[in-house]
């Protein structure tokens, strides 16, 4: 998912998310917990920790169910007290939507999930669980899915969730008119390409799609068009929550007056100051304890830590410049500060199609000349963790270093050399304020007697910018929507994905990512990315640079709130002891 890029003040961002600063509150240099968590008390779990399916459920072939899954128990308040309003710091620009099916940023990521929900979700450990549905039943061949609703479960408005809403939901976010008739630019290519009938939903070839049946009203079965490793983790990402079919269909800002799905419901929304929002009782598998959140966007959020040393807010972002001060031995706030490293990665990507980054012995000079670890140890003083591949370490619990060419100025000069003779174009880098593009400026000019043009955007100008794949070079943060390598290397390299901003195209990258998709052995599974990752860096169209950290102020007397590789999910577990 891209991260927003958001100018965050004196202090200091699956699915785009740009700019290479960091983790919600990007450019400036803030980071944000991706907002979500369902423990009993603030926690960090180390990178590999995370429980995730890496096989297909079931064993193959015949009828029946292979494997049940049963929506876990609920999280219970041990001791809540005092006023249930939990105040926290969001991003300057706020949400650009709360449209499920066309969310491509972290920040309506998680707005989003607060007021929708699907049939599953990502627990603590990152292990799809059912959510909106009470009981998941697997084929044993792995290909169809049979969901089993909560009977007293509800929209926001009191109407019950049936197996027509998840349907139509479905559909919905399959649908072509949504991108304007370029279907294969949803986000829905990515996550729920899996379900039979999709490709053809999406090409505008169906109306319906032939892989989603309704068998009563709370009951739905979803048939895939194969078997696939990680469709659970991907059908939990926004495309596959559950919208008010009659809500949705009103008008096209339907979205600024939803009837949700999830633990809470909007309440207001003020334009650069705040979103509030009211617990949902009607959300069955685990209604809120908290009665009210705030999210202060805009002006509202552009000094977050000293508004909690205020006492104005209850959990903030920590700018990476502010992570010293906070982390000194007599720093008042040193136990308060709660450090997760992030599936999450920054990197240059470089246009195989556009002159003058078409030519693959410019691409592998602009990567050898460039030392990439610098901008994490240097720029970023250590605060985020030098990568040498495209994956971030910890996925699946596994590294996942690929050969990628070391730094070496004399060696990318004679590269340069053969690719261009006495020739110097311009290259071009699309950004929205990260600061290693200003640095390859500097050092290609300087070293290579390249000239460099950094072209700075706002975010909405960006992403359409991207959407053409005529960019020549762009710096990208990547998080994952899910913890699975397909969320990066399947959504930014494989050639037909919506997010392939740099319309790279290798075979051979398709074949070992459709392979591993059906692979059942764990083993065999991350051999075929790790192979995918190789190839994809032997093509040099990018420059890995480093993984995030979130680095988020809790306060003591707020519970229940777990960070995760992928930040923040859900808010519903939360609760405060005043």
């Amino acid at each position: 998912m891209r991260r927003q890029a958001m100018p965050y003040g004196a202090g200091g961002d699956g699915r785009w998310i740009v700019a290479l600063v960091l983790a919600a509150f990007l450019l400036a240099g803030c980071r944000v917990p991706l907002l979500g968590g369902d423990e009993a008390t603030p926690t960090v779990r180390p990178p590999g920790s995370e429980r995730t399916i890496t096989a297909i459920p079931g064993t193959g072939g015949g009828g029946g169910v292979g494997t049940v899954l049963e929506a876990p128990p609920r999280v219970t308040a041990a001791d809540p007290s005092g006023e249930q309003t939990l105040t926290i710091t969001g991003s300057p620009e706020g949400p650009a939507t709360l449209d499920p099916a066309l969310v491509r940023d972290t920040e309506s990521a998680f707005v989003t999930r607060q007021i929708f929900r699907g049939l599953v979700r990502l627990d603590e450990r990152l292990q799809p669980v059912p959510d909106l549905a009470r009981r998941i039943e697997i084929s044993p061949d792995g290909l169809t899915y049979t969901f089993y609703l909560w009977e007293d479960i509800t929209f926001t408005n009191g109407r019950r969730i049936t197996a027509e809403d998840v349907r139509y939901s479905l559909e919905r976010a399959t649908d072509p008119a949504l991108a304007g008739g370029r279907g294969e630019t949803l986000p829905a290519g990515t996550y729920l390409a899996d379900i039979a009938g999709v490709a053809d939903r999406l090409a505008g070839r169906a109306d319906s799609l032939r892989g989603v049946e309704v068998l009563d009203q709370g009951t739905v079965r979803i048939t895939l068009e194969h078997p696939t490793a990680n469709f659970l983790l991907k059908l939990a990402a926004t495309p596959g929550y559950v919208v008010d079919r009659e809500n949705a269909r009103n008008d096209n800002d339907w979205w600024k007056r939803p009837n949700g799905s999830g633990p809470f419901k909007l309440a207001e929304w003020r334009e650069q100051e705040r979103i509030v929002l009211e617990a949902h009782p009607g959300y069955t598998p685990n209604p809120p304890t908290l009665e009210t959140v705030v999210i202060l966007i805009g002006t509202e959020a552009l000094q977050p830590v000293a508004m909690y040393e205020r006492g104005d807010v209850d959990v903030a972002s920590v700018s990476l410049y502010e992570v010293d001060r906070l982390q000194a031995p007599n720093s008042p706030l040193r136990e308060e500060l709660h450090v997760q490293p992030l599936f999450a990665v920054s990197y240059v990507l470089f246009n195989p199609n556009v002159p003058p980054l078409d030519n693959p012995d410019l691409r592998r000079a602009l990567l050898q000349g460039f030392d990439r670890h610098k901008i994490a140890t240097v720029t970023y003083d250590g605060h985020v963790t030098p990568v040498d591949g495209i994956l971030p370490p910890g996925l699946l619990g596994r590294d996942w270093p690929a050969d990628v060419p070391a730094y070496d100025p004399e060696s990318a000069r004679a590269l340069l050399d053969h690719a261009l003779g006495s020739e110097r174009p311009t290259v071009s880098i699309y950004t929205t304020g990260a600061q290693a593009p200003v640095a390859m400026k500097q050092v290609y000019e300087r070293d290579l007697g390249l000239p460099v043009e950094v072209l700075q955007l706002d975010f909405v100008d960006y992403i359409a910018e991207l959407g053409t794949r005529q960019v020549p070079a762009t710096s990208l943060t990547w998080v994952a929507d899910y913890p699975d390598p397909d969320t990066f290397l399947r959504a930014l390299f494989y050639s037909t994905s919506p997010d392939n901003a740099i319309g790279y195209r290798n075979p051979e990258v398709d074949r070992l990512l459709d392979e591993a998709r059906g692979e059942a052995d764990p083993a065999r599974r991350a051999a075929l990315y790790e192979q995918a990752q190789q190839t994809i860096i032997d093509d040099a169209v990018v420059v890995p640079l480093y993984a995030e950290e979130s680095y988020t102020l809790i306060k003591p007397y707020v519970h229940g709130m777990t960070i995760t590789p992928l930040g923040i999910l859900g808010l519903e577990t939360v609760w405060m002891t005043l």
